[in-house]
């Protein structure tokens, strides 16, 4: 789970880079990788309350489904910015 979890970092970066004007970029960055890994440090009690009042599996499949809901989110919130100057 890890290895897919990790692998998506390396897109944020670039996505930021493209969202933000040149004088907010790295602070609109750094707020919200951090902002991230602050809510992302409870994952692992969110999980392990969830498993022991449910199953693992269905918790591993909330899961699943909350990335699925991020990724729609992003593919239909996220202006394309292709082609267009970066401010």
């Amino acid at each position: 789970m890890g290895l897919f979890v990790n692998g998506m970092i390396g897109g944020y970066g670039a996505l930021m880079a493209e969202l933000y004007p040149t004088a907010a970029r790295a602070t609109a960055q750094n707020v919200l990788f951090n902002l991230g890994r602050g809510v992302g440090g409870f994952g692992p009690l969110v999980v392990g309350i969830l498993a022991t009042r449910y199953s693992f599996a269905l918790t591993i499949a909330m899961l699943s489904l909350i990335y699925v809901l991020d990724i729609v989110v992003t593919v239909l919130l996220i202006p394309e910015r292709r082609g267009l100057p970066l401010k």
